[in-house]
């Protein structure tokens, strides 16, 4: 039975992706079972090398590929119901949890603990991950202030307080919405962490003074309804959360 590794220009690997390569194609039918340090072990190689591997393939990492391969094997159940869904979300899930930067959350983290003026936008599907880290670092006791209009929060950009976080949940960052909105915000040297569910304009990330963090969830797009999930940017914000809470009981112990 082909595969869609059938399909892939060999020429265009590397020769560690092509060793990755060769060994999936003569392993096809138990690739699917292993996981990854299972494969790195096996070939000597590193978890970011599988990954990027498989980004080159055009997935998000190694769990939506190994997805794609079962798919092809006929190994899951392709009836059309509710459920059908869910492994796929899984496996990109799985591939976020693999791909995240620890340094970048120790980073985020260390911004809220810094500041004592924070901000968080979300509207629409965004507004659900952005209020609920709000919620939670009010809970803990660390300020902070929710916005959930454009215009207001273009209005309050050029009043930020000096030094101040904004947080801005979104899901396509639409670069003539949110360009002035930056310029303001940088003018006032306010730091801005998106998260955004799809990649962002880089233009909306360059500044000579202020280094903003970015990390794209990558939330897949739900054909019906027309709406993007969250559910990777809620995963985002209960790392945040746990960071945050396991280094105040340090402190407080």
């Amino acid at each position: 039975m082909k595969s869609f590794l059938d399909t892939v220009d060999v020429n265009n690997l590397t020769s560690s992706e092509q060793i990755i390569y060769q060994y999936f194609k003569d392993h096809l039918n138990n690739i699917v079972y292993l996981s990854l340090s299972d494969i790195c072990k096996e070939l000597y190689v590193s978890n970011a090398t599988v990954i990027r591997f498989s980004q080159k393939l055009g997935f998000k990492g190694f769990n939506e590929l190994k997805f794609q391969l079962k798919n092809d094997l006929n190994l899951i159940n392709k009836s059309v119901n509710a459920w059908d869904a869910i492994p796929h979300r899984t496996s990109i899930l799985k591939d976020f949890i693999d791909n995240i930067d620890d340094k970048i959350i120790e980073q985020i983290c260390s911004e809220i603990k810094n500041h004592k003026s924070i901000y968080i936008y979300g509207r629409n599907m965004s507004s659900l991950p952005a209020k609920y880290l709000q919620s939670m670092l009010n809970t803990m006791d660390i300020p902070c202030i929710y916005i959930d209009w454009i215009d207001f929060l273009s209005a309050l950009s050029k009043s930020f307080p000096d030094n101040a976080v904004l947080f801005i949940f979104t899901n396509y960052g639409d670069k003539s919405i949110y360009e002035p909105i930056v310029k303001q915000c940088h003018e006032r040297h306010v730091k801005i962490i998106w998260i955004s569910s799809t990649d962002l304009d880089s233009s909306l990330l360059n500044s000579n003074d202020i280094n903003d963090i970015y990390i794209s969830t990558h939330e897949a797009k739900l054909e019906t309804p027309p709406l993007l999930t969250k559910l990777t940017s809620f995963l985002l914000v209960q790392f945040i959360i746990e960071y945050l809470r396991h280094n105040i009981d340090k402190q407080e112990a």
